[in-house]
């Protein structure tokens, strides 16, 4: 019997500690900043109050019919009881209750959901293995970074590269499938400035773990001079860079404005503005954009990116070129 008291104290501290941990998480839906986010996260909370209250009352119950009738010394047997018509009704009337009025709420949020406003901005959403390309009007592109700003409905046009991926942004709005050969829509409106963390959270392949991406909520004035700054061409490259580029090829799969048009692999127009290599798996310094280019395997085992065994100087020198390109 000693021996199970260390660990009743482990398990009693691990369910006090994960509640806060999670509440600290960004993927916790407490972390709602949308509209939509906020339905979600109302209905969850909504159905977790109802959980509470049917789990408080059974185990109640329970333990009021363990203690109340348990067997005595001298206590005769208990009347046989083979059916209350009353009783039945009731533990059948209740979820009933229950499932009409989720099943209501829920429907007046879905509402809110699909409600799309006029002055919505259009984005194209394409999901690949392993990263994300987001298309905005006027021809801009750019991945695993997506802009949007703050107060205005943005309506994400989801479509699918090559397997089946799960748009996920929990903050801003919930989950929805992106399959090939399908359009779904999925609209969200930013209510506060700030950074907020995606994932695609349905199994694609090996770097599935891998396949972030991050929502940038700006200010609309800063968002349309980052749109602007999207639309500029970047400083032109040393020749160099240029020679090692396109000797390896590397305008085959990647986009750089006026230098190569591939559409295979994420368009580096820009990305040196970005936070993360990778779609997540690295922030972005110079020496991480040198360290990717020499190793991509070492940093993300079974990515399409291939290892062109890049001299220390060659990848210092396309590294710089390519953190320039902001």
């Amino acid at each position: 019997m000693r021996m199970r008291w260390p660990a009743a104290a482990a398990a009693a501290a691990l369910a006090v500690a994960i509640p806060e941990s999670a509440l600290a998480a960004p993927f916790w839906q407490t972390s709602a900043t949308s509209s939509q986010a906020q339905s979600i996260s109302f209905l969850f909370w909504v159905v977790m109050a109802i959980a509470a209250v049917l789990l408080v009352g059974v185990l109640g119950a329970l333990l009021l019919i363990v203690v109340r009738f348990r067997d005595r010394p001298g206590a005769f047997d208990p009347r046989p009881v083979y059916g209350n018509l009353r009783l039945e009704m009731v533990w059948t009337g209740i979820p009933i209750v229950i499932l009409i009025v989720v099943f209501g709420l829920m429907v007046g949020e879905m509402g809110k959901e699909i409600d799309i406003g006029p002055n919505a901005l259009d984005i194209t959403l394409v999901g690949h293995q392993w990263w994300w390309e987001f298309r905005y009007p006027d021809n801009v592109v750019t991945a695993n970074e997506l802009h949007v700003p703050v107060g205005r409905q943005v309506r994400l046009t989801l479509l699918s590269a090559d397997v089946v991926h799960n748009f996920w942004v929990p903050s801003l709005n919930g989950k929805e499938q992106m399959i090939p050969g399908q359009t779904n829509i999925w609209t969200f409106t930013a209510g506060s400035a700030g950074t907020y963390d995606g994932a695609c959270s349905e199994y694609c392949g090996t770097q599935h773990g891998w396949m972030r991406l991050t929502v940038v909520a700006d200010q609309p004035a800063a968002f349309d001079q980052w749109l602007a700054a999207q639309r500029a061409p970047g400083p032109a490259a040393s020749p160099a860079a240029l020679q090692i580029y396109t000797a390896n090829a590397c305008g085959g799969c990647h986009t750089i404005a006026g230098v190569s048009n591939g559409k295979v692999a994420p368009d580096l127009s820009h990305i040196g503005s970005r936070q993360t290599i990778g779609a997540g798996v690295i922030t972005n310094t110079p020496d991480n954009m040198r360290r990717w280019l020499q190793s991509p395997q070492d940093v993300k085992p079974g990515s399409y990116m291939p290892d062109f065994h890049f001299s220390g100087d060659q990848a210092q020198t396309l590294a710089t070129y390519l953190e320039s390109l902001k």
